[in-house]
């Protein structure tokens, strides 16, 4: 194929529709490799715990940001997208096309427009912020923020510990109203023209193939690196080891196998659990997913991989309906 029209391709979905292999007929087609965009396929040693590509995808196409990181490192949006945008413009300019691929949308904003929140973060101010999280009443941070920047805590649930925290941390070192709790991180503009492609399936069958995957991944490999990262950490100082549940340790199936390895769970108990917590993951990334006004759903219930592919293809060389910031 030509050089491309210096076009971003952004293949979206819940985990276990089948991005990837879609993903790499494209890759494969438009010459470019998949930059990836999952937040916990960053970490390397977990590529069953992850769903990392297997060797042979690897081998059919490069994939970047898939095991960059260390699992006690903790990338924000930001950190991505330093590594996401450089890959991005770097691909866009050798071959006129890039490829992102995964199911973190924030992330996926972060790859494809400038973020409107501060690119804030302090880890050991995160660290203490999810530590109190962990062991104190949510509510205590909440009133904290609401103290601090009250328009941010009236657009966040109290519940919501995880964006209680980044906004107060932004609300710590920048001041009130750098964190308003909005839903549109990004500018108006994307940086490059970009095409959004949706993956979607019937619900069923979504959900079987999940617990197919979290039967998979708890009998094929996941618990020996459970163990291996838990006997690591245990020779580590606390904060090096990623107190506070930063990192890999966010991983849906990294808490199950632990309970599992503690003798508090069955193999089969842990299976269910991981399976319950991955079609929740699953439901969120659908609902986000929807209210991308941009992006061009494929219901890929009944249809081959390559007739999926051969869409996107073609909706890749259409003309992008989003905006655009050239």
């Amino acid at each position: 194929m030509p050089p491309g029209p210096g076009r971003v391709v952004a293949l979206l979905g819940p985990t276990g529709v089948g991005k990837t292999a879609v993903a790499i007929q494209v890759a494969r087609a438009l010459d470019v490799r998949i930059i990836s965009c999952d937040s916990m396929q960053l970490y390397r040693g977990f590529p069953v715990l992850t769903n990392q590509p297997s060797a042979e995808e690897l081998a059919l196409v490069e994939h970047a940001l898939v095991g960059a990181a260390d699992p006690e490192e903790e990338w924000t949006a930001a950190t991505y997208a330093e590594h996401a945008m450089a890959a991005v413009d770097a691909d866009i300019a050798r071959q006129g096309w890039a490829l992102i691929v995964g199911g973190t949308g924030l992330y996926l904003r972060a790859a494809l427009a400038p973020l409107a929140i501060p690119s804030v973060h302090d880890p050991l101010v995160r660290a203490r912020l999810e530590e109190r999280a962990a062991g104190e009443n949510p509510n205590v941070l909440y009133e904290e923020l609401r103290a601090l920047d009250p328009v941010a805590a009236s657009r966040i649930h109290p519940r919501n510990v995880r964006r209680v925290v980044r906004a107060l941390e932004v609300a710590m070192a920048v001041g009130p109203g750098a964190w308003s709790g909005r839903d549109d991180l990004w500018r108006p503009a994307y940086r490059h023209p970009t095409v959004i492609v949706g993956l979607s399936m019937e619900r069923a069958l979504l959900y079987q193939r999940i617990d197919t995957r979290a039967r998979q991944m708890v009998v094929g490999g996941a618990v020996d690196e459970v163990r291996a990262d838990r006997a690591r950490r245990s020779r580590m100082p606390g904060a090096e080891a990623g107190a506070g549940g930063r990192g890999v340790l966010k991983a849906i199936g990294y808490a199950e196998i632990g309970a599992y390895l503690d003798g508090d769970a069955t193999r089969e108990q842990t299976v269910d659990r991981v399976a319950a917590a991955t079609r929740r993951y699953a439901r969120r990334q659908l609902t986000w997913m929807r209210k991308v006004p941009d992006a061009v759903i494929i219901d890929a219930s009944s249809r081959t991989t390559t007739d999926i592919a051969a869409e996107v293809l073609i909706l890749a060389q259409a003309e992008p309906s989003g905006p655009s910031g050239d």
